[in-house]
């Protein structure tokens, strides 16, 4: 699907497996759209279930998330399902719950650092004891679902605001964006586990680390930002570090 759409793609329509999502910013063009996209899908001879469709919606659901015009929000009925989990000292009870909190690790701010110990305990050769350390994280991950932040999308026209994170095994970064009325929204959260020759580096080494993968992991977006970009870490080293740079 995405090769037979691929000249729409990040323009007005994005496409993940036999999911589509057309989107405009005006109703004229939108109607515009959606006949392009059905009159390729016919000339490609592919045929849609139209009762599984949903036309000239402000609101819909896609992957799992709910898209609406002006911010990303979780489906209320999955995080349900999660906070309702039942405490359980069973294995592969847990290795199915992370598979449902993981999906949502973008909408969770140092979300490698809440799971460290379930992530440890679901590794291979190693004994599953369930202790007090686990039934608190457990019961801090259902809080951690149920309080998730609303993220909006990102606008070039905004400026661009990092916070960055490094402890001694984790890269944590939070893309944010002031909008027009100085208000600062939420884009997105990432963290990331670090491999073992970055564990051993310097704590202004680590925090160096995270700000040039910072700007790798989100440079689609960073490197067309109209205004400067303001960086905010923990680390006086790096502080000064940059001023003499």
């Amino acid at each position: 699907m995405n090769d037979i759409l691929w000249d729409f793609l990040n323009d007005f329509c994005q496409v993940y497996l036999n999911d589509i999502l057309i989107y405009s910013k005006m109703k004229k063009k939108h109607k515009d759209h959606v006949k392009l996209i059905l009159n390729w899908l016919r000339e490609a001879e592919l045929q849609m279930n139209i009762w599984k469709y949903k036309f000239n919606v402000e609101k819909t659901v896609f992957l799992k998330v709910i898209v609406s015009e002006l911010n990303l929000h979780i489906n209320l009925s999955k995080v349900t399902v999660i906070v309702s989990w039942i405490t359980s000292i069973n294995l592969k009870e847990i290795q199915s719950f992370m598979r449902f909190v993981n999906f949502y690790y973008h909408f969770i701010k140092n979300f490698l650092k809440l799971v460290k110990s379930f992530t440890q305990l679901t590794r291979k050769n190693t004994s599953f004891v369930w202790n007090k350390i686990c039934v608190q994280v457990f019961d801090n991950l259902k809080k951690q679902v149920s309080l998730i932040a609303v993220l909006c999308y990102f606008d070039f026209k905004w400026q661009a605001i990092l916070k960055i994170d490094a402890s001694n095994y984790v890269k944590d970064e939070i893309l944010s964006q002031y909008n027009d009325k100085r208000v600062l929204h939420l884009m997105i959260f990432y963290s990331k586990s670090m491999i073992l020759a970055e564990i051993n580096y310097h704590i202004y080494d680590k925090k160096l680390l995270v700000i040039i993968q910072c700007f790798k992991h989100w440079w689609l977006e960073l490197k067309c930002i109209e205004l400067l970009i303001q960086i905010f870490i923990d680390h006086q080293t790096l502080k000064i570090f940059m001023k003499n740079k």
